[in-house]
């Protein structure tokens, strides 16, 4: 895992298209990995009494797209108080030929990092959604989250981000198609620490204990929530 750091970066451009996301100029070292985040604050903004989890949508010029809602509050121009890249992020196997990218939540966003890393080795992919977005490469192909029984008998690793409170029953529906191959899910939730003081608003249950996706996460693999 690369350092943590604490900086300033420039909220250069917002998107208020659905949700308030924008592009972020920063230092290189900055840029979160797929699935990991920054935790971020404003001083301008007194609006706001908690830090906001920043996470990737893509590289941009000088910096990254946002993968998150932004507090209604912030301004283009602004400068941002940054700490991380924090937790852990996706690590896409080398060997998979067959990915799924499974969106049970409301965006995509935070899984868009993955599409050029997996076609870069030639992997065939597969979108789950049931909120299609514009402009995805002609090579991959979108179906349905009603075909996950059907995709896990093709997928040699999934991709997977949902809310944390949807994970048992998701957990569940996989354990009942048999999917015991490469996984690994980012869990959306709360990150109002960003793992300095083990609140515990971000815990994830396992069968016999817990972690905090701040930094145990936000990324789990598969084989530890089903173990």
């Amino acid at each position: 895992m690369r350092g943590m750091v604490q900086d300033t970066a420039q909220l250069t451009e917002i998107d208020m298209n659905g949700k308030i996301t924008g592009r972020l100029r920063c230092a290189p070292q900055l840029i979160p990995a797929p699935g990991q985040y920054l935790l971020a604050w404003a001083d301008q903004d007194t609006f706001s009494p908690l830090a906001t989890p920043l996470f990737s949508a893509g590289p941009c010029p000088g910096g990254f797209s946002l993968a998150s809602p932004l507090p209604s509050a912030w301004q283009p121009g602004w400068q941002i108080n940054v700490r991380g890249p924090l937790g852990k992020g996706f690590h896409l196997p080398p060997a998979a030929r067959s990915v799924a990218l499974v969106v049970v939540g409301q965006t995509i966003s935070r899984l868009l990092p993955l599409i050029d890393l997996v076609l870069a080795q030639r992997a065939a992919l597969v979108l789950l959604t049931d909120r299609v977005p514009d402009g995805l490469p002609a090579a991959i192909e979108i179906s349905p989250l009603s075909a996950l029984a059907e995709t896990t008998r093709w997928a040699d690793y999934l991709a997977i981000d949902l809310p944390r409170a949807t994970l048992p029953s998701f957990l569940q529906t996989l354990t009942g198609a048999g999917y015991h191959r490469e996984g690994q899910i980012l869990v959306e939730t709360a990150l109002p620490c960003g793992g300095m003081a083990d609140c515990g608003v971000c815990a994830v249950s396992l069968r016999q204990n817990y972690q905090l996706a701040c930094k145990d996460g936000p990324v789990f693999d598969l084989k530890t929530l089903l173990s």
